[in-house]
């Protein structure tokens, strides 16, 4: 993650700055279950960062202005100020680099800033891991309201130690979903026109196998003329990645007693032997040689590819006249029906401030704004929804919501990434590969893993 270097005399402005919206007043205590709580005028900061892809500053509550989301992401604002008889005050124009950086410098100076903040994990994980700059919010908020506010899986870069430090807005819609979720998309016009079985099918009936796999990949490879249709374009980095969890292992895995990395248990190498095996040898001829980004599906050069799920803006749904998703197959230890995916940050993970005028009244402001919407407060509603918005199937719909539900941090600015990629890239064997690797993992998981692990214990139990 690169993050702004700050100089002296930028520390020293923004410090000035900031100074500015520095509060005296203390809010009472206060019963969060009342609606008639009483913040007695008091003004809150929230930073809230736009999405990194927009395409202009344009943003409110991390959506685009003048929509539906939007307006009731406001209308909820003023519900909110209105019941607790406050101002809160929402800078919704910045980047997550720059709300990252007044954070930063807010914390490490003592001088109060925000009372909420709202940006990338990759960024607020090193404030996390810092220790004390951030309140602690199992006794804050409801965090075991994993519909509202995420499952432990989706927040593991914000568990540390002994406590839970960051939440997700679940219950409001796309917001989760950047960066995340890792599928298989899939062109169904080509589908149809080889006459082919629709592997949502497969899904359905629960024989979405690796070996099933196999079988679609080499029926969905064709000549159209002098060009090859692979059955599959994808970053080996994102094959590698999800084709290790589909075996029912994750990343961090606690055997005998003790936290390892999940490729080095049984169904972590059967997982990513597999892998290499698809990758290298029996679907070689199958998938695009050359496929980091998603161009050679969209031009129609192959049928499937692999997809990160952005619910704001970059999303084939919106470019190709019927595309679908699937997760990755199962392998034979999986969970039947959980498909796990990966992720590499959440563009919203929300935190408040240590030094927030009060960490309670925070915490009751986003305990009300992150309420869902109306008409939208059950998993049947948000597929409904989906469905007409965004996918083409009601099928694909519930894909996207289980490919965030269980997700999983892959580390990959800590490098946790790295040796899963190696397992494909490389020809050596994959138990060869590594044991070259055991040192790093070891260091990985005593530096991240083990107290990630431990606040998740400490927060939700075994």
């Amino acid at each position: 993650m690169k993050y702004f270097k700050l100089t002296a005399v930028t520390l020293l402005f923004a410090v000035l700055l900031i100074s500015c919206g520095v509060s005296s007043e203390i809010v009472p205590e206060y019963d969060v279950t009342s609606d008639t709580t009483d913040f007695y005028g008091t003004t809150f900061n929230w930073g809230f960062s736009m999405h990194r892809y927009a395409s202009s500053t344009d943003n409110v509550f991390g959506y685009k202005p003048d929509t539906n989301f939007a307006d009731m992401a406001l209308e909820r604002l003023k519900d909110v100020e209105k019941r607790f008889n406050c101002t809160i005050n929402i800078d919704n124009n910045s980047s997550s680099y720059v709300i990252g950086d007044r954070l930063n410098v807010s914390l490490k100076t003592g001088v109060h800033l925000y009372d909420i903040a709202t940006c990338d994990t990759g960024i607020l994980s090193s404030i996390v891991r810092a220790g004390g700059y951030l309140a602690g919010l199992s006794n804050l908020l409801d965090v075991k309201n994993t519909a509202k506010f995420g499952r432990p899986n989706m927040l593991q870069m914000m568990l540390w130690k002994d406590d839970l430090y960051g939440v997700v807005p679940c219950a409001w819609p796309l917001l989760v979903s950047s960066r995340i979720g890792h599928v298989l998309a899939i062109n169904e016009t080509l589908v149809a026109r080889l006459g082919e079985t629709d592997p949502r099918e497969y899904v359905e009936n629960s024989t979405w196998t690796w070996d099933k796999f196999e079988e679609v990949l080499e029926a969905f490879t064709y000549k159209e003329g002098e060009r090859t249709v692979y059955g599959l374009s994808s970053h080996d980095a994102y094959f590698a990645m999800n084709m290790f969890l589909s075996n029912g292992v994750t990343f961090s895995e606690y055997v005998d007693g003790k936290v390892v990395f999940g490729a080095y248990t049984d169904a972590g190498r059967e997982a990513l032997e597999r892998a290499a095996s698809i990758y290298n040898v029996t679907c070689k001829p199958f998938i695009y040689p050359d496929a980091s980004t998603t161009d050679h599906f969209r031009d129609g050069s192959s049928v499937m590819c692999g997809y990160f799920l952005d619910g704001v803006i970059n999303t084939l749904m919106y470019e190709m006249e019927n595309a679908g998703i699937i997760p990755f197959p199962q392998g034979p230890k999986a969970t039947p029906g959980v498909y796990p995916t990966y992720y590499e940050e959440f563009t919203y993970a929300t935190v408040i401030p240590a030094n927030a005028i009060d960490t309670s009244a925070s915490a009751a402001i986003i305990d009300a704004m992150f309420e869902p919407f109306k008409g939208l407060e059950t998993r049947d509603d948000m597929i409904d929804y989906l469905t007409s918005q965004v996918f083409f199937d009601p099928r694909d719909s519930a894909v996207f919501l289980g490919a965030v539900e269980y997700t999983e941090y892959g580390f990959f600015w800590e490098g946790g990434r790295s040796g899963i990629e190696q397992c494909i890239r490389t020809l050596k064997p994959v138990s060869e590969a590594l044991e070259g690797l055991e040192n790093v993992y070891d260091k990985l998981v005593e530096e991240y893993l083990v107290p990630h692990y431990n606040g998740r214990i400490a927060v939700y139990g075994e």
